[in-house]
């Protein structure tokens, strides 16, 4: 037992505090990146007046020098002679013939030197006295390496029509309520109204039935009210929610339609390091759709934040991914789909660090979601928190744990409610206590609750230690937790 004396009230949230999560939400990740659009048509960042192409100069080509020089026209005529010796006649014949055989010997060396032209080649050469410079017929660009495997423009020739574009639409709302003030257009009004709130990219997973469904990341559709999916060729589909994981950052759209170019997706867990992919998205949205680029994986199973505080382990590349490739495939050079384009890292001192959803991850929980709505086998406690770092004197109450042993649980979970169902509900668990450990492990982060989560099943049986402030005093004690079936 730990006293603790402090005349601040405990559980005093931040301003900023925001609602309860269940079991293991914390937000914490600036990463993932689909592209939104809610404040309106923006100002297209690579639109510019500007030429950034400078022609070549045109040469200053002049007609080659006849080596006659200008006649004086000022001087006399000179005396005409009626006869000439036979020594000048002769001199002059020797000269012309000089001159004859120079002029011969310059063409044909003009002629040897000149290159060689092939049959339907243009010449990229400019002529004597011309500034006008022509292109060459580009020969074939190949599909495939000597190996049999695609190129990049293999790949974009044969499985872009696998990739959509996604828009998103939510309610608009223009009435504000203050103090049952209200101001804009009336309420009834601005309700049903709807508006692009953002676009990301997609990929053709699915046929079944008369229904085509798409894959995509679940921060692109989490906050939608409808959305379209738009083909390669341009034909614009209505598309509604299937379901969306956010341990997982995977969702998934259906769309009417049938005898669409479904993707293939290989065994993401056989993808070696250094492999070439291609990302194929809608970087800035759709009017930059299916833009294709290319890198190599830099690294497999690298831990990176979800939207809930999960690290999930994605597969790194140097590919370039921006706002709106969110959803888009990672292809190998097979034309398999490896992962799913989730995030990058935004800063300045970063470049060519993107992360997607391995394809193993990305279709276990896509092929879930459409049969159950949900990730079926997931695990839970059972409860409603907050972090403890959102209370006003989290300091305080960090300092009396680790003079406990349980040194930096800045992942502490503050109990709000133990839900009906939860294996809690029949223990002395009450409201503000806090889980400090699991499994003996202290709670340094979140992440720690939800890898062991991830690691169970529904019907296992986790421990649990709990401390509780009581009189100034902070005690803890150890309980057992069968853990339930997480259905979203």
């Amino acid at each position: 037992m730990n006293e603790f004396d402090n005349n601040e009230e405990f559980y005093k949230p931040r301003d900023n505090e925001s609602q309860p999560r269940q079991d293991t939400t914390e937000e914490n990740t600036t990463y993932h990146y689909s592209y939104n659009n809610q404040s309106g048509s923006q100002q297209n960042p690579y639109h510019s007046t500007t030429s950034y192409y400078t022609p070549p100069q045109s040469g200053d080509f002049r007609p080659a020098d006849s080596g006659c020089g200008a006649t004086d026209n000022s001087a006399p005529n000179p005396p005409v002679k009626k006869k000439k010796s036979k020594a000048k006649t002769a001199l002059i014949i020797v000269f012309i013939a000089c001159v004859v055989f120079a002029v011969a010997g310059i063409i044909f060396s003009a002629l040897q030197g000149a290159p060689q032209k092939d049959k339907g080649e243009t010449n990229t050469q400019p002529d004597s006295g011309s500034s006008q410079v022509t292109t060459e017929a580009q020969g074939d660009i190949a599909k495939t390496d000597t190996d049999g495997n695609y190129t990049v423009a293999g790949i974009a020739e044969n499985f872009i029509d696998s990739c959509v574009g996604i828009t998103v639409y939510t309610q608009a709302n223009n009435y504000s309520n203050f103090y049952n003030y209200g101001y804009g257009q009336n309420q009834q009004q601005g309700e049903g109204k709807e508006q692009v709130s953002g676009e990301g990219s997609g990929i053709i997973m699915l046929e079944d039935g008369n229904k085509t469904f798409i894959l995509t990341c679940a921060h692109v559709i989490s906050d939608g009210s409808s959305f379209k999916v738009t083909l390669n060729d341009g034909t614009v589909y209505d598309a509604s929610m299937v379901a969306y994981d956010a341990q997982t950052d995977i969702g998934v759209l259906s769309i009417n339609a049938t005898g669409l170019h479904v993707a293939s997706f290989a065994d993401s867990d056989s993808t070696v390091l250094g492999e070439q992919v291609v990302a194929i998205g809608c970087p800035g949205g759709l009017e930059f759709m299916n833009s294709i680029t290319s890198g190599y994986v830099s690294a497999l199973a690298r831990p990176v934040s979800s939207t809930i505080g999960y690290n999930n382990k994605c597969i790194q590349t140097d590919a370039a991914i921006n706002p709106g490739n969110s959803g888009g495939a990672l292809f190998n050079m097979n034309g398999q789909v490896i992962g799913v384009n989730s995030s990058k890292i935004a800063s300045t001192e970063y470049e060519g660090m993107g992360f997607a959803v391995p394809s193993n991850t990305a279709i276990q929980t896509a092929n879930s979601l459409i049969k159950s709505g949900y990730v079926e086998g997931r695990a839970k406690i059972g409860i409603t928190y907050k972090s403890i770092t959102s209370y006003s004197n989290s300091g305080a109450i960090l300092s009396a744990l680790s003079q406990l042993g349980f040194e930096d649980a800045k992942g502490t979970m503050v109990i709000n409610e133990v839900l009906s169902n939860s294996d809690l509900a029949n223990k002395d668990i009450r409201e503000y206590d806090m889980i400090v450990a699991v499994n003996g492990k202290t709670l340094t982060s979140t992440d720690i609750m939800t890898s062991v989560l991830a690691e169970s099943k529904p019907g296992d049986t986790v421990k649990l230690t709990v401390a509780r402030i009581e009189n100034n005093n902070i005690d803890t004690f150890e309980t057992d937790c069968v853990l339930i079936e997480s259905k979203g």
